[in-house]
């Protein structure tokens, strides 16, 4: 049972850190962008700029609310939804990023971009619920107490 719970964590802080680099690799790729084609602010169309500000803005629009509710899991001893929801939210993360960069994404209708919010949508399904599952064990030991 200790070492499930110290795997389990190691892979939950693990994965907390390479979301930490991938967001700090996404933001400097905008930063590059922006500093060789000398453009402060917006994209002045152009494409490649523009795809960078979607993949970074993207990251900042889901991210932060799976890690909340993955931190409410994780503190509550639910690790393996946390540890579920956490790997799901980075595969996803991943697989849009490349399915914004790749060159013939429109061409096979998107498939990157799509597969990897359905991962980003599966991970918050995943900790709703290991929430559902908290509320539910939360109140049947309190009216078993009663």
């Amino acid at each position: 049972m200790y070492l499930e719970r110290l795997f389990l964590e190691f892979i939950f802080i693990c994965s907390l850190i390479f979301l930490v680099f991938f967001y700090y690799k996404l933001f400097w790729e905008v930063v590059k962008l922006r500093r060789v084609n000398k453009i402060s602010l917006g994209n002045r169309k152009n494409s490649q700029l523009k795809k960078a500000i979607r993949a970074h803005s993207n990251f900042i629009e889901y991210v932060p609310l799976s890690l909340i509710l993955s931190m409410v899991l994780y503190f509550h001893n639910y690790l393996i939804f946390s540890c579920f929801s956490i790997l799901f939210l980075i595969a996803g993360r991943i697989y849009h990023k490349k399915g914004i960069f790749y060159e013939k994404e429109k061409e096979e209708i998107f498939r990157f971009r799509r597969l990897g919010m359905k991962l980003t949508i599966y991970s918050f399904y995943i900790s709703i619920f290991g929430l559902i599952f908290y509320l539910g064990q939360t109140i049947y030991f309190f009216i078993q107490s009663q």
